[in-house]
């Protein structure tokens, strides 16, 4: 996958990301109205895979770092892919494989032969492995003992404020280690394949559910929290380039279905698809701030609640509510009211698409 939140594939009118110091006597740009993308008729497969025994022999052969194995049915080149396809959600520790793979018959079923990624050698892969499971339980060692919610938001927090999007990547088709968990989590540079699958591994490691999901060129996760699924997209919440410290940000965290199709289209072949209709886990509806309603005292009441940080983010339930919010704040500079902005050093940051503003203060 190539998709960065920045530097993205999609055209303007799926994703408007802009940065914008202080308000001046020129008037913003207004925002284009989001239109959300309807998901094809799909076909999912993850069922299907995990009912194949001879799946579960090449997985388990793969995890004894053999790229050569015999499963007991007889299977094509294309299982193989597919099975490939579906690593990522079963096993996003696997790491090492790269894009050769081949299957011929024999007399106990198919010699399944794989081949690792460029650059990588047989011996080495263990001890890599290791190394991957060591962070792994580092980061679970180090997680809150509360709620899956907040389990969940210190994960996609240490990812984004530990992970730098590696644009040299996502530039190369070919697999490389910056497509892996591997890449996310010891090397600390990956694209979106690696920032999803690292999440995924993680949260197996916690015992909360979690899955892949791709379209766009992109690649995000499903995460279930209380009996309900939400979306989650940790490399478009890892804004390096906005300067905020390498904070996190939030505005793609936990959201339902209609807030993450306002910039995504879905591929229609997926190992599984949650419904995700609840906001109730969403970051700001949690933070009380999200504002089904522009009333400025409140808004302004909310930045300066967030004195103590580096930066505040807010979200609106609807078009016309950010469209108030984003002209009387920003247009007519009414921002200025917050105690805390200091027209000398503050930037905002606007998410068209979901609604949402991040202040840098």
């Amino acid at each position: 996958m190539k998709t960065s939140r920045i530097f993205t594939a999609m055209t303007a009118s799926l994703l408007l990301l802009a940065g914008c110091s202080a308000p001046t006597k020129e008037h913003i740009k207004e925002p284009v109205e989001p239109v959300t993308n309807t998901v094809p008729e799909l076909t999912i497969t993850g069922a299907d895979m995990q009912a194949n025994e001879w799946y579960h022999e090449m997985c388990d052969e793969i995890l004894q770092f053999k790229s050569t194995c015999i499963v007991h049915t007889r299977i094509t080149n294309q299982d193989v892919k597919k099975a490939l396809a579906h690593l990522p959600s079963d096993h996003p520790e696997i790491f090492w494989l790269g894009k050769r793979y081949s299957a011929v018959t024999v007399t106990d079923g198919s010699k399944v032969s794989l081949g690792l990624l460029d650059g990588l050698e047989e011996d080495e892969v263990p001890d890599m492995a290791a190394k991957l499971d060591d962070k792994v339980n580092e980061i679970v060692a180090g997680a809150p003992a509360g709620s899956d919610y907040d389990k969940i938001l210190y994960v996609h927090d240490y990812i984004a404020d530990n992970t730098t999007y590696d644009h040299a990547g996502a530039a190369n088709s070919d697999p490389a280690l910056c497509h892996t968990s591997y890449g996310c989590l010891v090397d600390g540079s990956a694209v979106c394949e690696g920032y999803s699958e690292a999440f995924t591994l993680i949260m197996n490691a916690l015992g909360i559910e979690s899955g892949i999901c791709t379209g766009s060129n992109h690649a995000w996760n499903y995460v279930k929290v209380d009996g309900k699924y939400y979306w989650l997209d940790t490399t478009w919440d890892d804004l390096d380039s906005h300067g905020n410290g390498y904070q996190a940000e939030h505005t793609y965290f936990l959201v339902n279905s209609d807030m993450l199709l306002r910039s995504r289209n879905v591929d229609w072949t997926q190992g599984y698809f949650p419904e995700c209709t609840s906001i109730d886990e969403n970051y700001y509806v949690k933070n009380g701030s999200y504002f089904k309603e522009y009333n400025r005292d409140d808004v302004i009441s909310y930045i300066e609640s967030c004195s103590d940080k580096k930066h505040c983010e807010f979200m609106f339930a609807d078009y016309a509510t950010y469209k108030e919010a984003l002209y009387d704040l920003f247009d007519d500079s009414k921002v200025y009211k917050a105690s805390n902005i200091d027209p000398d050093t503050m930037k905002y940051y606007r998410e068209d698409n979901m609604f949402a503003i991040n202040i840098n203060f």
